[in-house]
């Protein structure tokens, strides 16, 4: 049949972390008032600044400071995962001397591993924040990273599909949890040694290349890059057994309209349909022969970044797309 399951994976090592609002240069503005407070300025982001909370025992959502605003969502985030109710997800936060470290990315420049793997950001959205405790042990029971984005007077977080959870929480609802809680012990523990590090305009250079890379991908270096990211595994599979093709929906009229697709020339979920617009790429996929198709939304810039940046990547890459027959090959063989 030569299916094509989709794997959805909760990403443990990269959970999500609070927002802070603006920098004062960038012009980039938190839609509340509670999340503007945690403003953190220019000279607070440079690389290996720390900013602590005050001695203070308890949390003003009014007046969080980025570190408090940054372990609140971390420990709000753990309470509300699946499991929660059986593990304690943020036990580390509590531990002496613990502290985490906060990195801050423009939302379509963030590295693999540090964000979300698929690309659902709330509208309105510009950064992304990941989290990281200095001391955590990420074993499965200990959620001790994460990453959020902050748009619409709420936080968005980490979901359980390795994207972006669908419904926020704004400072307030998540003061009013860990009060109820006991939680601001583990918050403040945390804040009081967090490191904020801007990683915003790093490697310029590298992006402009990734720029140069986007304007020139091919159809079949797209469809490739495509299923990389969803199905490694089953994509080299076929292609090594010959048996990997590229079309488009005008070729055999299969699919939604205007898309382009991998396929293996099995049932429907062998298929994987995808199409670029600018810098975003809609792809769409039948999970199961009795389920509708899921779409998901990815940008081609992410993609670059993660399969095809240094030379022996792009190597791979343009190997696999010399091994994608057309489907045209299909219909001459039948």
């Amino acid at each position: 049949m030569k299916k094509l399951t989709l794997a959805f994976c909760l990403s443990i090592a990269a959970l999500t972390l609070t927002g802070c609002g603006k920098s004062s240069q960038s012009g980039q503005v938190s839609s509340s008032s509670s999340i503007a407070s945690s403003t953190v300025s220019t000279s607070q982001q440079t690389h290996s600044s720390s900013i602590t909370s005050s001695t203070d025992d308890s949390l003003n959502p009014d007046k969080l400071t980025p570190a408090e605003n940054a372990a609140l969502v971390m420990y709000y985030r753990d309470a509300h995962m699946p499991g929660s109710k059986e593990n304690d997800y943020s036990a580390d936060m509590g531990n002496a001397g613990q502290g985490a470290t906060v990195k801050i990315y423009n939302k379509d420049n963030v590295p693999k591993g540090d964000g979300p793997l698929y690309k659902n950001y709330p509208n309105g959205a510009q950064l992304l924040y990941s989290v990281k405790l200095n001391n955590g042990r990420q074993d499965g029971g200990h959620l001790d990273s994460a990453y959020y984005t902050i748009a619409n007077n709420k936080v968005y977080y980490e979901d359980t599909d390795a994207g972006i959870s669908a419904e926020g929480a704004t400072p307030a609802e998540m003061v009013d949890y860990a009060n109820s809680h006991d939680g601001v012990k583990r918050i403040l523990n945390v804040a009081r040694q967090t490191k904020i590090v801007d990683m915003r305009g790093k490697g310029s250079s590298a992006q402009g290349s990734t720029n140069s890379d986007s304007k020139n991908l091919t159809p079949q270096q797209l469809g490739t890059l495509v299923a990389l990211n969803q199905a490694p595994d089953w994509f080299k599979e076929y292609l090594s057994d010959g048996t990997m093709y590229y079309g488009n929906q005008q070729e055999m009229k299969v699919g939604p309209a205007g898309f382009d697709y991998i396929t293996a020339y099995g049932d429907s979920t062998s298929y994987i349909y995808f199409k670029r617009d600018g810098n975003n790429v809609t792809i769409k996929q039948v999970d199961g022969t009795d389920k509708p198709m899921v779409t998901k939304h990815v940008t081609v810039s992410g993609l670059i970044r993660d399969y095809y940046t240094n030379q022996s990547q792009k190597d791979e890459v343009n190997g696999y797309v010399d091994e994608l027959k057309p489907i045209s090959d299909v219909a001459h063989n039948n």
